[in-house]
């Protein structure tokens, strides 16, 4: 017991000296490992239920426990490219393409549609989707501006589209009439807070296009709004009361409410002349009874017997269906010839 206690006073100091040396390659080795573990992105704690975790490439929206998917869908890859090659199939009047992307369209009304659109172009496309009744469809809300012929100020525009995918997986454009879930699907997504603002942004960007371009502005009031880009060629007369109606200008009366061509002109009116008037039409014409058949006259050259402008009337109606009218501008206009300045049928100086 002497000998050990005599070698450990002996080497006391190099006893200490391993200790010290083994302490420090513990403490290295600790602090190494703890280095590397919050590196790589490590955490000393576990996660809580509380914590929400957020992945790349998803909108999610937290309201207390309750968590729900964002509605629309900015720029999906899928969607994308499908209304992109659409809109450059129309403006290249491709129908091969258009046929692969909307299988239903007939071909020889969809050339005719082609070949007597306004429409030259669209740019700056963007879409807005959500996964429909299924998860193999989707409502789609295509932004876009379309370039008018003759008019250099682009429009904002917006069209929906309802598309579904085909056998191969890919999706397509297609009618959603006679298909109960989807069209209640469609309205019940139109309605919603995210579309109507959607909607409120593009009608005021179209405002103030139309207002920074007076061309622009008299083409579409003289045109219209077009929600799908359908044709408007033709307007129903609004059915009213026979109304007496004075001509507060000269005018032409014509059998039709249009003015492309001079071969409908039936006749005119003088100022102070009265007609009954039978109805009117959403761009701007009076349908009166002249000699026994029905022609049209511009409203703007017509007041009533109270002295109100018929084209203030037109004006007021137009505001009480506003409800059922295209809440978006689409400039997808079918027409046979570009917008001109009207002028008198005889060259006397009166008005269309």
């Amino acid at each position: 017991m002497d000998d050990i206690r005599e070698w450990i006073s002996d080497n006391l100091r190099y006893i200490l000296l391993g200790v010290a040396l083994i302490v420090v390659i513990i403490l290295a080795v600790t602090g190494i490992r703890a280095i590397s573990h919050l590196g790589k992105g490590g955490s000393s704690s576990p996660k809580t239920e509380t914590e929400t975790e957020t992945s790349a490439g998803t909108d999610t929206i937290v309201d207390g426990d309750a968590a729900s998917t964002s509605t629309l869908v900015q720029n999906d890859a899928d969607v994308l490219t499908v209304m992109t090659s659409y809109y450059a199939a129309k403006t290249n009047k491709d129908l091969e393409t258009l046929k692969k992307l909307d299988p239903s369209i007939d071909e020889t009304e969809e050339k005719a549609n082609l070949d007597s659109s306004y429409v030259e172009s669209y740019s700056n496309i963007k879409t807005y989707s959500k996964q429909g009744p299924t998860e193999d469809s989707c409502v789609v809300y295509v932004c876009y501006d379309g370039k008018v012929q003759n008019i250099d100020t682009l429009v904002p525009s917006l069209t929906q589209f309802y598309l579904k995918k085909d056998a191969e997986g890919s999706y397509v454009i297609t009618d959603p009439t006679g298909d109960q879930a989807a069209e209640s699907f469609i309205e019940e997504t139109r309605k919603s807070t995210e579309v109507q603002n959607l909607i409120d942004t593009v009608n005021k960007q179209c405002e103030d296009a139309k207002n920074s371009d007076p061309v622009l502005k008299e083409f579409m009031s003289k045109y219209g709004n077009s929600q799908d880009g359908e044709a408007e060629t033709e307007t129903e007369a609004q059915s009213e009361e026979p109304t007496e109606m004075i001509a507060n200008d000269s005018c032409n009366v014509r059998s039709e409410p249009s003015t492309e061509s001079d071969d409908n002109v039936i006749g005119g009116l003088y100022m102070g002349d009265t007609v009954t008037k039978i109805g009117e039409t959403d761009d701007g014409w009076t349908e009166i009874d002249y000699n026994g058949q029905n022609a049209y006259v511009k409203s703007e050259f017509l007041s009533s017997a109270d002295g109100s402008d018929s084209a203030d009337t037109s004006d007021n109606n137009a505001d009480a269906n506003a409800d059922t009218e295209a809440d978006y501008f689409s400039p997808d206009y079918n027409a046979e010839a570009v917008p001109e300045t009207e002028a008198a049928a005889d060259g006397s100086g009166e008005a269309a």
